[in-house]
């Protein structure tokens, strides 16, 4: 979600949409079979149109809640001046159309036009772009409430700062390192640090030895890796809190034309005169909410405690239930070792699942725990997210490239990429 950008709802839509229909078929509130095509083009169709009503419900909600009425310009309330309602109803058609088209070009990347899982692909490409943009942007961006331009990239602004004012150094290297408005390097180097971490994690897997059946002599190993489940569980986690903030914003602007009391108890925002950001200050949402700095964190310790027992919390329960609802659970894994004639050395066939059951539950678990303690480290340390979508970006690269590498495999080192590159 991109503030005062044409994606200002980001993937949130999408993301709510498919959580909700793979929750619903999973825990069978609907009955879908996925692999008769009908059940799956209605199934797609639904989560499509849920997707394209999430957009207008976040949209319309953005518009009653006042959230862009004072970055509308001539408008002030003070004078009583009436509100742009034709400046609205573009915002709003702006950001749903956007969003609309985003859930289509997600919808085309599914259907085989990329590699792997088109929200995946769209998280991917947007960390390793905005990655570079934080550390090399180039272009000088005016700071709220000042006359001052900074270089949009820490390292540029860094560098710059370093090499002309000698006389304030100390004072703008610090802020190279801390400054709220625009990209710092602290964010930087725990982006950096937590890839690192997730590159040397992402190795640690379980190899169940395996045979063949039908052909004799024929032994491989079947890897179980700590990441079974990927980045789901990281991003159920977040869209779960993510919707709650936005709907309590919502429901919190609405009720404060009622009941001020009622409103605060959901949570009271502030507007943060260095970025123009809104930043809650009490109030349930409150404790939902990462602080901003390490600073914070140690004053406010329940908080802390309250969110990060709340990302673990979400992270390792869909994590549990989404190796039985994806077709990949020890069963699932079983009956397509019975089908290719697999057999794990040294066991029954019998207790194959029971063999299974003893490493991916345990697997889906831990890497969905360590998953979401190194989220919390970044966002502790004053990350702002950075470290989360590194960690979504990076393995869903890592997912990428997996599919890529089957594929290229498969077809005796022709895929789809290779023949562009032949092109």
């Amino acid at each position: 979600m991109e503030k005062g950008t044409l994606l200002e709802l980001g993937l949130l839509p999408i993301l709510t949409s498919a959580f909700i229909w793979q929750l619903s078929a999973g825990f069978r509130f609907i009955n879908v079979n996925l692999n008769l095509r009908s059940d799956r083009e209605l199934y797609q169709t639904g989560q499509k149109l849920t997707s394209f009503i999430f957009a207008i419900i976040y949209g319309a909600g953005f518009i009653f809640s006042g959230y862009y009425n004072n970055v509308i310009k001539g408008y002030n309330p003070f004078n009583g001046d009436s509100v742009p309602v034709t400046t609205l109803v573009l915002i709003f058609l702006q950001i749903v159309t956007m969003s609309f088209v985003t859930t289509l070009m997600v919808e085309i990347f599914d259907k085989g036009y990329c590699f792997g899982s088109g929200v995946l692909c769209f998280i991917a490409l947007q960390v390793a772009t905005n990655l570079i943009r934080d550390v090399v942007g180039l272009e000088l961006v005016s700071l709220p409430n000042s006359n001052k331009f900074e270089s949009y990239g820490a390292a540029m602004n860094f560098i710059k700062n370093f090499r002309i004012n000698f006389k304030s150094l100390n004072y703008n290297v610090l802020n190279s390192f801390t400054r709220s408005q625009l990209p710092n390097l602290t964010q930087f180097y725990i982006v950096l640090v937590t890839v690192l971490v997730l590159i040397g994690i992402q190795n640690y897997r379980i190899e169940l030895p395996i045979r063949s059946t039908k052909v004799r002599g024929m032994n491989n190993v079947y890897p179980i890796r700590l990441f079974y489940t990927g980045a789901l569980p990281i991003l159920f986690a977040f869209t779960v809190l993510t919707n709650f903030q936005v709907f309590g914003f919502f429901t919190s602007s609405l009720l404060s034309n009622y009941s001020k009391f009622a409103a605060s108890i959901i949570g009271t925002w502030s507007l943060d005169s260095k970025s123009f950001n809104l930043n809650l200050t009490s109030g349930i949402l409150y404790f939902l909410t990462p602080s901003k700095t390490l600073a914070q964190a140690l004053l406010s310790p329940i908080r802390s405690v309250t969110y990060g027992l709340s990302i673990v919390a979400l992270s390792t329960w869909f994590a549990d239930r989404w190796s039985r609802m994806s077709g990949s659970s020890p069963k699932d894994i079983s009956k397509q070792f019975k089908e290719q004639g697999i057999s794990i050395s040294g066991k029954r066939d019998i207790s194959i699942t029971k063999e299974l059951s003893r490493v991916i539950p345990v697997a889906s678990v831990s890497g969905a725990f360590v998953l979401a303690v190194l989220a919390i480290a970044g966002e502790v340390l004053g990350g702002l997210g950075k470290g989360v979508a590194a960690i979504i970006g990076v393995c869903g690269a890592f997912g990428i490239l997996e599919e890529f590498m089957m594929e290229y495999q498969q077809a005796g080192g022709n895929s789809q990429l290779t023949n562009v590159f032949r092109k």
